[in-house]
Formats: structure tokens, sequence, C-alpha cells
């Protein structure tokens, strides 16, 4: 199976590319593919994105099957089950959108498609959560059986922190995040507050 995540962002961010670099970690090379991407968006992406993950300009429905592809949308009536992963389907399909909060639910524009849709629950994941979760549970895992953390508070240093408000996968007690993304929110905390 195959995780396609229909990028839907300016460019790529740094927090983007963090996102892209730990699915491609968890799915292996691949097994991602990074669709609807501009041609500067392509020629713009880090080496190691490029050569582990096909990117493409074309959109899911230019070369996949509707009738193969399942649509991971927090709107769907129905919860991804293993059953999904043998169930004839050849993708998984995620909106490559930057989580607001609340939700804006950009994900009806792929909706509007009429793909089959599978939901990861209530609670909104980061893109890079959602893929990892999805090829857990089509692995044989069931949703309930995954442990999880909402809206954890991030460590940054001794009396800083972040609140994430999103649900990440617990691993060995804290949040599954990118390598490189503490520092990140680093940066981004530390710029915020210069600027103030």
């Amino acid at each position: 199976m195959k995780f396609i995540v229909e990028h839907m962002e300016e460019g790529l961010t740094e927090w983007v590319i963090l996102e892209y670099r730990h699915m491609i970690k968890n799915l292996g090379k691949g097994n991602l593919i990074l669709s609807g991407m501009t041609p500067s968006t392509i020629a713009s992406a880090p080496a190691d994105i490029r050569e582990n993950a096909e990117l493409t300009e074309k959109t899911v429905l230019q070369f996949a099957d509707k009738s193969k592809v399942l649509l991971l949308d927090p709107a769907s009536p129905d919860e991804l089950v293993p059953e999904d992963g043998t169930a004839g389907f050849e993708y998984l399909l995620f909106g490559g959108i930057l989580g607001d909060d609340p939700p804006q639910d950009r994900t009806r524009l792929l909706r509007q498609l009429g793909f089959a849709t599978r939901h990861l629950g209530k609670h909104q994941m980061t893109t890079d959560t959602a893929v990892i979760v999805s090829k857990v549970v089509t692995g044989g895992t069931r949703l309930g059986d995954i442990p999880f953390v909402d809206r954890p508070e991030i460590k940054l240093g001794k009396h800083e922190s972040v609140e994430m408000p999103f649900r990440y996968i617990l691993e060995n007690g804290a949040p599954k995040l990118p390598d490189g993304f503490k520092e990140l929110l680093r940066r981004t905390n530390d710029a915020t507050f210069d600027a103030l």
C-alpha cells in the first residue's frame, strides 16, 4: 500500500519538511507519494525527500483509480480498521495541510472528489502522525490499541514549553515527534519572543 499526501500548502516550510522526513522514516523508501506539487516546490525539496519519496505535479485523480483510494477524513462516519489494509485499496490519501486550531475542514476539498473515507478518531493529528497511525492500523493494530497523548506540553528548555494542539502517538512516555522538531519549536518560540 502506498501513502499519498496531496500537498496543499504553499511551498515547503521547515515544519512540512520535518513532517515529510518523519513519514519517510516510518514508511520506508518509495512508499510515500507527494502529489499536487508545483514544479518550483519539487525543485526546492531537499535531496533526501526527492530520493526517498515520489514527488509529482499530478493530483491523485491523474494517476490513481478512485476506487483504489481511501481518503483519511475527520468527517468520515467510519473508523479506519485493520481490515481496510486488505480490502483492495492501493492508496491511503491524506490532505497535506498544516493543522489549524480549531480545524477549518480543508479536507473537504478532497472529500468532494468522492473517495471512500475513514477517520482516525475525533482528535486532530498532524499529517505525519495520521500517516504513521494509518500504517500501524492497516498493519493489523486497532486504533484503540495505539497509545496516544493529546495536546502534549513540549519542553523546550528549563523554563520554557509549548502546548501542541494535536494528538500524537505516545512512544516511550513521550510524543512521537519528527527529528529536529523540538529545535524548530525552540527557534520559532525564540523568534516570537524577540519580536515582542
